[in-house]
């Protein structure tokens, strides 16, 4: 590895921490390979992909509730803390059951 390219301990730090490239990115102004060249070379695994957390039925049932009574999108965050593509979804899904909000 060339000295321009030898992992930096910042960046390996931040890997280990949990943080994402974005983050990385955004804090440090590096370049997404000069990431990939440290976690490479210091052997740091990918993180675990994120997945969804189930939305519970009564938060749902709130949104749809909302959607329906023409809530605005700032309204349902502001009351659900729910994010916008969560509510996206739900109303997508309530405009294919047939139901339009």
């Amino acid at each position: 590895m060339s000295p321009s390219t030898k992992p930096r301990q910042d960046i390996a730090d931040m890997l280990r921490a949990g943080a994402t490239y974005r983050h990385i990115q955004q804090t440090l102004h590096v370049s997404p390979n000069c990431i990939a060249l440290t976690r490479k070379s210091l052997h740091i695994p990918l993180p675990s992909p994120r997945r969804r957390i189930r939305l519970h039925p009564d938060t749902r049932k709130t949104i749809v509730n909302m959607i329906k009574r023409g809530s605005s999108v700032a309204q349902i965050i502001r009351r659900t803390g729910v994010s916008k593509t969560t509510i996206g979804r739900i109303r997508r899904d309530l405009r294919t059951q047939g139901t339009r909000p």
